[in-house]
């Protein structure tokens, strides 16, 4: 098993998903089934946390999945604290015929801020085990609203077969954290052209003009350094692309 230790610098292209809720919620089922596709009816209490892996392609690039799965009971409460740390996706799991989960939302969104502080990472609520809506004591409005409350994504999901509530969940919460760390790596909002490998600056950034007809005797000065950059970029560029086409695919 790949070492995960919280403790343990991220590796390039690893996503790490923790899912926390209270105890019977249904987080292992949830995880195997978004896994396998498959629905398990007796699973044993989990006892501390462990971990499955999927692979994902998105936009080309290969990603792998690390889902956590915690345990609900007060006693692992410190045990799933220390898993959540430097996870890139939280989902919150409740089911919708135990009040009680729902309400403790609050108490297992507090855990996770007290290790990994209030950014950083995107958060989804799994509003689980959908096919005993019949029974339901916690409406949908409830839980949207708390979602929005916290910026969450929210998602009526189940364990069973049919369902494909958790697999839309997680992968739109993968495409945000995708989105979201490609920003946070181009804080200057330096883009690649794929068509032409040219890069592109916001106004006020370190080459800006001051206007269309502004020239002055720097200007060759800094279009030759624009070029160097660009070459710089493509260089890079291909060298990454290299990367990906040598690197192992035999899970892919």
């Amino acid at each position: 098993m790949e070492d995960q230790r919280p403790d343990k610098p991220k590796q390039k292209n690893v996503i790490k998903i923790i899912l926390v809720g209270s105890m019977a919620v249904g987080k292992t089922c949830l995880i195997t089934h978004y896994q396998t596709g498959k629905f398990l009816s007796e699973i044993p209490s989990t006892c501390g946390s462990s971990f499955v892996q999927k692979k994902k392609v998105i936009n080309g690039i290969k990603y792998t999945l690390n889902l956590w799965d915690t345990a609900g009971q007060e006693k692992y409460n410190s045990l799933t604290k220390m898993f959540t740390k430097n996870a890139n996706i939280i989902i919150l799991v409740y089911s919708i015929i135990d009040k009680q989960s729902f309400q403790d939302l609050g108490k297992w969104l507090k855990l996770v801020k007290e290790n990994n502080g209030e950014d950083g990472y995107v958060i989804g609520i799994a509003a689980n085990k959908s096919d005993l809506y019949k029974n339901s004591v916690v409406n949908d409005s409830q839980g949207q609203e708390f979602a929005r409350k916290i910026k969450a994504i929210w998602k009526s999901t189940s364990a069973k077969e049919e369902d494909r509530g958790i697999n839309i969940l997680i992968d739109e919460l993968v495409e945000m954290y995708v989105e979201m760390k490609k920003d946070n790596d181009n804080p200057n909002g330096l883009k690649l052209n794929n068509s032409n490998n040219k890069s592109k600056k916001k106004e006020g950034g370190c080459c800006r003009r001051k206007g269309n007809n502004y020239k002055n005797g720097n200007d060759k000065e800094n279009e030759g350094r624009d070029k160097r950059i660009n070459s710089k970029i493509s260089t890079i560029s291909v060298e990454e692309n290299n990367i990906d086409k040598n690197s192992d695919d035999e899970d892919f």
